[in-house]
């Protein structure tokens, strides 16, 4: 980190600060009902998506990333859904449904839930009808008792947006009332909080280590250095059991009466979008798996930091606690490697509906009024980081585009392993805008919103903070 100089940087420490004494725009967590217009519903395939290009025929993309914005959060889950083909391009009748949200925090840095409850209600009253299950699969690494802690029992200041639901313990209860034993909440536990390693679904529920040890094989991530700066993990994943009784391997499906079934398997990674730390950068959804992943060992490598042997859990083997490792973006290389030795989302989803600036759960927030997907989580990240979350923080080391970002290093590494479009030329944007009824020019991807700053001095003052230091 490069500091500029400190009479210009204490200079704009109070300017920032004079002018949020006086803002000129407070917004609240609420967002207006939206009534929408009759052509709405129109199919996306008779809708040119890209009028101010040429050729759209002429332009080779890898990936592609549907964002629909300022509607409601549900009706903008619902039209993502759309462009993709409908939930029944997605689900079939018989399908075992996982969604991984990021409940670690609440408010903004969790997924917004009135977004959530629209997407399981679309599975769960699909056409054809659903004859499957829908499983709420989250590990927030806070002890032995997670229900007792971060978005499932904290009050969302904002991005809850339903009546009455506070948190996602009152909508998973909403859920259990009236979906019963065809949707499980289950709560992963770290072994060192007290959960269980487990080699083979006979052995009930807990974590599989991938160390090499009693015929699982060796997944194993290397940082590449040598010496004192060496590390490795591995890869970790968890054996459960629903509220049906259905026992699924995360990584090899269904076991029933000794053996893998073939039913299918979806996996949805639910995700917000927020700004993390100075050595990470943003969180949202490559990030995200770690909350599939065991943590054992806490964040410190030089304490422990390890799961067994020399092995590292994903945090530690990535950073020095909370500074940056060894190795720049060792996170997106662990991760991918799990995407692509473990399992891989079928689809990704970011409901940003709030992005927070310097914080996952204090303002300042933009209202960004946006929820975006896409099947290659490295340019939903890319996509999400230069277009909504940098715009509006305006902070360096939110730019993907910055060779010495974490976020660069987390999305480049990630791609070295699984793929993904990194380079904006590959990425195609089908995005709809409610607010004009239509869909968007490639002119106007950029989401620049109004911003709740709140009345916290402190955490003000460290939106500032970040704001005028700049990365490398």
């Amino acid at each position: 980190m490069r500091r500029l100089a400190r009479r210009d940087f204490l200079k704009r420490i109070l300017m920032g600060g004079f002018s949020l004494l006086f803002p000129r725009q407070i917004i609240t967590s609420e967002y207006k009902e939206f009534e929408p217009k009759k052509s709405w519903n129109l199919s996306a395939s008779t809708i040119n998506m890209h009028p101010s290009k040429q050729s759209v025929s002429s332009q080779q993309f890898s990936s592609l990333v549907i964002r629909s914005l300022n509607g409601p959060p549900p009706e903008n889950i619902k039209k993502v859904i759309e462009l993709i083909g409908g939930i029944e391009k997605i689900i079939g009748e018989d399908d075992i449904v996982m969604i991984k949200p990021n409940l670690q925090w609440w408010s903004q840095g969790a997924p917004n839930l009135a977004a959530f409850k629209a997407l399981i209600e679309l599975i769960m009253e699909k056409p054809g009808g659903f004859k499957g299950e829908v499983i709420i699969l989250e590990n927030c690494h806070r002890g032995s008792a997670p229900w007792q802690h971060g978005g499932w029992a904290n009050i969302f200041e904002r991005n809850a947006d339903l009546k009455n639901i506070r948190n996602m313990n009152e909508l998973a209860n909403l859920l259990k009332e009236r979906y019963g034993s065809k949707i499980s909440i289950i709560h992963l536990v770290d072994i060192k909080a007290g959960g269980k390693r487990v080699f083979h679904p006979k052995d009930g529920p807990g974590y599989v280590y991938c160390d090499g040890s009693n015929g699982i094989p060796l997944l194993k991530c290397e940082n590449g250095k040598k010496g004192k700066d060496y590390r490795a993990t591995i890869m970790t994943y968890p054996i459960f059991k629903t509220s049906k009784g259905t026992i699924i391997d995360f990584k090899k499906g269904v076991w029933e009466k000794g053996s893998y079934t073939d039913q299918p398997i979806k996996f949805i990674n639910l995700a917000a979008l927020n700004h993390h730390s100075t050595y990470c950068g943003m969180t949202s959804a490559i990030k995200n798996y770690m909350g599939i992943t065991d943590l054992s060992g806490g964040a410190n490598p030089d304490i422990n930091g390890r799961l067994i042997g020399g092995y590292y859990n994903f945090h530690a083997f990535s950073f020095n606690e909370w500074s940056p490792g060894p190795e720049l973006g060792m996170l997106g290389r662990a991760i991918g490697t799990f995407m692509k030795t473990i399992r891989r989302a079928d689809l990704n989803i970011t409901t940003a509906e709030w992005t927070g600036l310097s914080s996952r759960v204090e303002p300042p927030v933009a209202h960004t009024r946006a929820v975006l997907a896409s099947t290659d989580p490295v340019a939903l990240d890319y996509h999400a980081a230069k277009y909504l979350l940098y715009p509006n923080s305006k902070i360096s080391f939110h730019n993907p585009d910055l060779p010495n970002s974490p976020i660069f290093h987390l999305l480049e590494k990630c791609s070295e392993i699984v793929g993904g479009a990194l380079n904006e030329r590959e990425i195609d944007v089908k995005s709809y805008d409610f607010r004009s009824n239509s869909f968007q020019g490639e002119e106007n991807l950029q989401i620049k919103a109004p911003i709740y700053w709140g009345r916290n001095l402190k955490t003000i003052l460290k939106y500032w903070v970040l704001r005028y230091w700049k990365a490398g």
